[in-house]
């Protein structure tokens, strides 16, 4: 057996790893090893860290291997049959929230995943009404399991993209597939979905597809955000405003904002 220090000391993955992994193990909190490196390791407790080490050693995503990650302050369970949610779609998710205000609005996420915009959309936006669609049954799993652990009320639907969803809403959020398929990613990125990942057309079709379907689901005036590449923004912002069916709201480096005209 082996003590909290020299476990941590003898990992050869990266120390902030090491510790969330020994926390989990342990069932306390970072902080807690700090106060208690002395603390002798079970034999059982020692396999089950050097098993998940190994794991995450071999680049397995820490969210995997936790089964968990944090978004917009909330934890949500995540599995290898949806995407792990990421700090660019907090901005993104950020964003609507700004344009969606303090008013009730429709809002429709499209390609939900682990649920992680829907449900904050449900949490941070009371008085709204929202749908979550994707087209994997398995993701719908995850992100059925997330709404009702976080308390999120929303109607969820299996679509590609909008072909399942009816009626008509006052923002359309996506984080689709986007990346290219011969662009050069992290070894981490094997473990994840590839549909939820990868897109033909340079990784732009599911979105030029969304922006051609998204003007016979949006209110008049609503709004569609996309998250997308920086590589992707103008091409995409040309397609959308094209026959002048979008006008560009707000640009970030991973998001763009269209009204509906």
């Amino acid at each position: 057996m082996a003590e909290v220090k020299d476990w941590l000391n003898a990992s050869k993955i990266d120390r902030l790893d090491a510790e969330l992994i020994l926390a989990y193990v342990l069932d306390h909190e970072r902080t807690w090893l700090v106060a208690h490196d002395n603390h002798e390791l079970q034999d059982t407790e020692l396999r089950q860290a050097n098993a998940m080490a190994a794991r995450r050693g071999a680049h397995e995503p820490l969210a995997y291997i936790l089964g968990s990650r944090e978004f917009y302050g909330r934890e949500f369970a995540v599995t290898p049959d949806v995407l792990i949610p990421r700090p660019e779609t907090e901005q993104l998710a950020s964003a609507v929230l700004e344009y969606c205000g303090g008013t009730p609005c429709d809002v429709l996420d499209v390609g939900t995943g682990s649920g992680a915009i829907a449900v904050t959309m449900a949490l941070e936006l009371p008085d709204a009404t929202v749908t979550a669609s994707d087209i994997s049954p398995a993701a719908l799993e995850i992100a059925q399991q997330n709404a009702k652990k976080l308390g999120a009320k929303i109607q969820f639907v299996q679509s590609d993209l909008l072909q399942n969803v009816h009626g008509k809403f006052d923002v359309i959020v996506a984080n689709l597939p986007y990346v290219a398929h011969d662009w050069q990613v992290s070894p981490a990125t094997k473990y994840e979905p590839s549909l939820a990942l990868y897109a033909d057309d340079a990784g732009e079709r599911l979105l030029k597809e969304l922006t051609n379907q998204a003007p016979n689901r949006l209110k008049s005036g609503g709004f569609l955000a996309l998250e997308l590449d920086p590589r992707q923004a103008k091409n995409i912002t040309n397609y959308a405003v094209k026959n002048k069916r979008f006008t560009v709201l707000k640009t970030a480096p991973f998001f763009v904002i269209f009204q509906i005209k």
